[in-house]
């Protein structure tokens, strides 16, 4: 029988840090989605195992709270653990622990799509019936419900290139985030000091698009979104 939470020790490298020598906003997620992988593992439904029959993953929102950030050779220990989904969604958390004490808690939504019929794949079929499910929550309030109109001139363009794609062809979720950081300046991240970002995953986007990104300052933070060249939203972000 597997455990239901899974901890990992982490040291913060080099290659995970920005300008200050603190974890960047991207490595958060990708540390966080790194550790989801490996829980999947354990339980028998990583993505080269689903693949073959037809299934992927997509993560439709995601959210960090910071705390405090880590520096380049701190020791922090991360841990996940899935909460009990509905039929067709799950939700998942993630804690950073440094010295015992949280300094960064996370929150997921995600489905599988099944390609074979093109719906949504049953998900609680993926756990053993044995599965006990934690009963804690990190961060879980409501996702934000973006109302911003988001029209006008964009403020920056992306192209996607092949480094941001993943092994299904559309762009990793973790690159949006870092395509959404890259669009600011030292300068305006200072200034922006960061403690939550949130993040909603509406369609893919593919090797050669390019988006056109729009931001709104409301009383929640700023909103951003991202639009492929149709004007179709593709990415939402809400940066506190």
């Amino acid at each position: 029988m597997y455990e239901n939470k899974l901890t990992q020790q982490v040291k913060i490298l080099s290659s995970d840090v920005d300008y200050e020598t603190r974890l960047s906003y991207p490595d958060i997620f990708a540390l966080f989605q790194n550790i989801a992988v490996a829980q999947s593992e354990l339980f028998g439904y990583d993505q080269p195992v689903m693949t073959p029959k037809g299934l992927f993953w997509v993560t439709s929102k995601s959210k960090i709270n910071i705390i405090e950030r880590p520096k380049q050779g701190d020791v922090v220990n991360i841990t996940t653990w899935p909460e009990k989904p509905d039929r067709i969604r799950g939700r998942r958390n993630y804690l950073f622990e440094k010295d015992g004490k949280p300094i960064i808690e996370g929150t997921s939504e995600w489905a599988v799509i099944d390609r074979n019929n093109n719906r949504l794949y049953m998900i609680d079929n993926l756990y053993d019936p044995s599965f006990v499910f934690p009963p804690e929550k990190i961060l879980p309030e409501p996702f934000h419900r973006f109302v911003s109109t988001f029209n006008g001139k964009p403020f920056a363009e992306y192209k996607v290139r092949s480094i941001d794609i993943d092994l299904e062809g559309h762009m990793n979720n973790v690159n949006y985030v870092r395509a959404l950081i890259g669009l600011f300046s030292r300068k305006e991240l200072e200034e922006m000091d960061i403690h939550q970002i949130e993040c909603h995953y509406k369609i893919s986007c593919y090797e050669g698009d390019r988006l056109y990104w729009y931001k709104e300052k409301t009383e929640d933070g700023l909103e951003i979104c991202a639009k492929l060249q149709d004007d179709k939203e593709i990415f939402y972000a809400l940066l506190k």
